[in-house]
């Protein structure tokens, strides 16, 4: 019965797989002539798209000729409109022309339809005027239906842009008649030559399909050839066959033929089949194991020598024992076993996929050959997942028994007449290691292995149902640690240790294979916590991950607070993926009964390009993401640039730090002359840092990241002390009656700021009232309320506080009176505009003016030229500084520079 059964599914398996190979050969002539069909198509579809695109931009564009008239014209001057457009408006296919100065509708024809539009703003038209000023080039769009005053017509519009130096002056618009467009574009040949048409396009807006025109009814154009190009909206055409790909003859003729290819298989398939089944009972019959149907001893060995006679692959070698097989399988009963063993086989070949070849030695013995290359942690894992898989179940007595096999492995090197040694070699092997081991033994050194960090470790069960309950025990409890280990206790989403695991898993399976990782920074998220609750953040960072969950999957993971990294292997460039997690972040986030608007910084590197270990791309990941928050850009790639940046701010970091240090840091003056009585009274301290090329650093670029590294203070410190000490020693018998220093927003926002500013100040031996402390006025504008108490302080003791930077931003002459300031300093950005704008002129005169008032002093910086200093002396200022009178100098420059101008 069982014969009769296995040759019927055989005999079913023949002719299934004839006709499947039969009609596959016929499924691949048929793609072969729909291939020929859609190659012509696409010359044909070829030729469309670039026949359309000349029409359009060329042949029908009649705005160029407007276009060149604005250009002769003078500024202002339309008149020369009606006429060029009342000569396009003969002419029976033109319906509309109109003429755009600015964001203004100046002209329309015909008049009596659309003169109404005149004096319209741009943004009271279609969406595709204001396209033409952003794009600056030709834009056609239609059909589209113009409002006149009679009702709508649809035509084909086309804008194009008047540009001085690249600079959107206006437009021109035409207005072309659709019936004659199309006429034009003779898509009456495609239909003549048996397709179906479709011309559509892609509404910008929305991104929807708009169909233009089409030639067939509820025709479904999902499989046609399709040619897209740009207007520069994105206009596509796609074509097929009205009879389809293939005729019906076609079709007719590939059925018979396979057909016929199929009977023509299963006939040679059952030739094989019968020469098969002879060869097969000859070596069955003294090589397999009755039971199991496995080879016994002596085939399995004869088989082993075969395979390692080829020397053609590495053989590894496994040996599996159940241990008190002989007692389980008495109890288990005659049919109990014989299901048992019948059972191995089915399970060999479920779970091992290269060639094997396997035998039953014994009673619990089985041997098994896998022709693959293995190290050892891969034999280890197939070993103990095979045991898992041949494991015994049995009740015995009323209870559920398990009994695993224990297994040894060896790797065989190829050699004729050698299976018999290597088998003999193998089962010594395992019977010497099983004479030092003991169930509790290798629990304890498993337990060992997951202390040093391995995470394949299994704890077996054992006949032993007290060791079989604390193996268990084990597993459970190994599960949690690695949970607890890997993963974010609140989100549930992976943290830095399984980043660096999976990374590591990731290199080590295919070094070559490469990856790009995304950093995901949610900018100022700790407002969200301090303005509502922890709760609300959290709700807020569980949607982020559910967004970020789509794109990564399980490869994301929490590095810090508000900081994500993801691992995308998909090939994607990593701009682009970026712009889509920019795309995913941007809606509205809702927590509670509040709506939130997330901005995030991305930072990208790739492996192996940008680091080959998980640690080395985290750091630099790290670095990138730090130098995005610094400079404020969403966006930062790592590469060599970015990496030349940060080892230049590293280098500058180090220098100031060591400078700071050493005192070697050194600090230059500006002086600034007194207007009244023409001597130099006073002078900025400047810091200077020196880059060991024999020239300087950018101060700003030295202060900034002083600033960000928090060493800004100690930097501030510093040059005050400096300053101070130059004052009391030399400075006053130089003639100079005050000395500015620049202070950071961080040195005045800091508990006891005041008293630690006056300390340093007073261990100097310099008057108070001989030091101006200089703090930015965008700075004090944002931190006015923290920043007053400190500097209402130190003027109470004579130092004066001038407001630099004035006029870039904030300005505002209605709040100098109530700033805690002695002295204002006009920024070079307005010095510069008063040679030739009367309104900023006039400004700076309103600035003295509200200033004297309020008893300031003012200072004009960056006067450089003679003009300047004419206008800016006249208009009432106290001092002036610049390049005009001198640069920044060292002290001894200076020293030198006041006794040749104050004596």
């Amino acid at each position: 019965m069982k014969k009769r059964v296995k040759s019927g599914i055989l005999t079913g398996i023949a002719v299934l797989v004839s006709f499947i190979l039969a009609f596959a050969l016929g499924e691949s002539v048929k793609q072969y002539l729909i291939h020929m069909r859609e190659r012509e198509a696409e010359h044909i579809l070829h030729f469309y798209g670039e026949n359309i695109m000349l029409l359009l931009s060329e042949n029908l564009n009649e705005t160029d000729g407007l276009v060149q008239m604005a250009y002769v014209m003078e500024d202002g001057d339309t008149s020369w409109f009606d006429q060029a457009g009342a000569s396009l408006l003969e002419r029976e296919e033109v319906r509309y022309v109109c003429l755009i100065q600015g964001d203004t509708m100046v002209q329309a024809l015909p008049q009596e339809k659309y003169g109404g539009q005149v004096g319209r703003s741009l943004e009271d038209f279609s969406y595709i005027y204001t396209m033409t000023k952003v794009v600056k080039t030709l834009v056609v769009e239609g059909p589209v239906e113009l409002e006149e005053a009679a009702g709508k017509e649809e035509v084909f519009l086309f804008l194009q842009p008047i540009l001085e130096n690249n600079v959107y002056m206006g437009e021109v618009a035409v207005a072309l008649d659709r019936e004659f467009v199309l006429e034009q574009l003779g898509f009456e040949y495609l239909s003549e030559q048996g397709y179906d048409y479709e011309l559509w396009r892609v509404e910008p807006q929305n991104g929807g399909k708009e169909v233009i025109t089409q030639f067939g009814e509820k025709v479904d154009f999902s499989h046609a050839v399709k040619t897209t190009f740009y207007l520069p909206t994105e206009w596509n055409l796609s074509i097929q066959p009205q009879a389809g790909w293939l005729t019906s003859g076609q079709r007719t003729s590939v059925f018979l033929g396979s057909l016929a290819a199929a009977f023509l298989l299963l006939g040679l398939f059952r030739l094989l089949y019968k020469l098969s089944i002879s060869s097969r009972k000859l070596q069955q019959a003294a090589c397999t194991d009755s039971q199991t149907g496995l080879y016994n001893h002596s085939g399995f060995t004869a088989a082993l020598d075969r395979w390692m006679a080829k020397e053609d692959s590495t053989i590894m070698l496994f040996y599996f024992v159940f241990e008190e097989y002989n007692f389980v399988s008495q109890m288990m009963g005659v049919e109990g076993e014989s299901a048992f063993l019948c059972s191995i086989t089915p399970r060999l070949q479920g779970f091992i996929e290269k060639p094997f070849i396997a035998g039953r030695l014994g009673a619990g013995n089985f041997m098994l050959a896998v022709r693959e290359d293995m190290d050892e942690i891969q034999q280890e894992d197939f070993a103990r997942g095979l045991s898992i898989e041949l494991l015994l179940k049995a009740y015995l007595e009323g209870k559920k028994t398990f009994l695993t096999p224990r297994y040894q492995y060896a790797r065989l090197l190829p050699g004729k007449k050698r299976a018999e040694k290597e088998i003999s070699l193998l089962i010594h092997a395992y019977y010497s290691q099983r004479n030092q081991e003991s169930p509790a033994r290798r629990m304890t050194e498993k337990c060992r292995h997951l202390i040093e960090g391995k995470n394949n470790i299994t704890f077996d069960e054992y006949t032993d149902p007290e060791m079989t309950e604390l193996s268990k025990a084990f597993n459970q409890y190994r599960k949690q640690v690695e949970q607890l280990a890997y993963f974010d206790p609140v989100f549930n989403v992976g943290n830095r240790s399984k980043y660096l695991r999976d990374a590591n898993m990731l290199i080590s399976y295919d070094k070559k294979r490469p990856f790009s990782l995304f950093c995901v920074d949610i900018c100022a998220f700790s407002q969200y916590n301090e303005l509502f609750s922890a709760d609300i953040g959290d709700e807020i960072l569980r949607e982020v991950i559910y967004r970020l969950s789509r794109p990564f999957g399980t490869y994301l993971y929490r590095i810090n607070g508000d900081v994500f990294l993801g691992i995308s292997m998909s090939g994607e460039p990593e701009e682009t993926m970026a712009a889509r997690l920019q795309t995913i972040l941007a809606a509205p986030a809702s927590a509670g009964n509040t709506t939130f608007v997330l901005r995030v910084r991305i930072a990208v590197c790739r492996y192996p390009a940008n680091g080959e270990s998980p640690e080395l791309l985290l750091d630099r990941i790290q670095s990138a993401l730090r130098y995005a928050k610094g400079s404020n850009q969403n966006l930062v790639l790592y590469s060599q640039k970015l990496d030349t940046i940060i080892r230049t701010e590293a280098d500058i970091l180090r220098r100031l730090k060591d400078a700071i240090s050493r005192h070697t840091l050194e600090v230059w003056y500006q002086p600034m002359i007194h207007v009244e009585t023409g001597r130099f009274i006073s002078a900025e301290a400047l810091v200077r840092l020196p880059d060991g090329k024999g020239g300087y650093f950018s101060a700003g670029q030295v202060i900034s990241l002083a600033e960000r590294s928090g060493i800004v203070e100690q930097l501030g410190d510093y040059v005050l002390h400096q300053a101070c000490g130059f004052m009391h020693s030399t400075g006053e018998q130089l003639g100079l009656a005050h000395i500015c220093v620049n202070i950071s927003v961080q040195q005045i926002l800091v508990g006891n700021s005041a008293e630690h500013l006056l300390d340093i100040i007073r261990k100097s031996g310099v008057c108070r009232k001989q030091i101006t402390l200089e703090i930015t006025e965008s700075i004090l504008i944002q931190s006015i309320e923290q920043a007053s108490v400190t500097l209402d302080k130190l003027r109470e003791t004579g130092v004066r506080i001038a407001l630099d930077d004035f006029g870039v931003g904030y300005s505002s002459l209605n709040y100098l009176s109530n700033l805690p300031v002695d002295i204002i300093k006009i920024d070079r950005s307005l010095t510069q505009q008063i040679r030739t704008s009367t309104k900023q002129h006039a400004l700076l005169h309103s600035i003295v003016e509200m200033a004297q008032i309020n008893s300031l002093i003012v200072v004009s910086e960056g006067v450089e030229t003679e003009e300047e200093q004419q206008l800016i002396s006249a208009s009432g200022v106290q001092y002036i500084q610049g390049y005009y009178y001198a640069r920044p100098m060292e002290k001894e420059a200076l020293i030198h520079f006041l006794e040749k101008n104050n004596f």
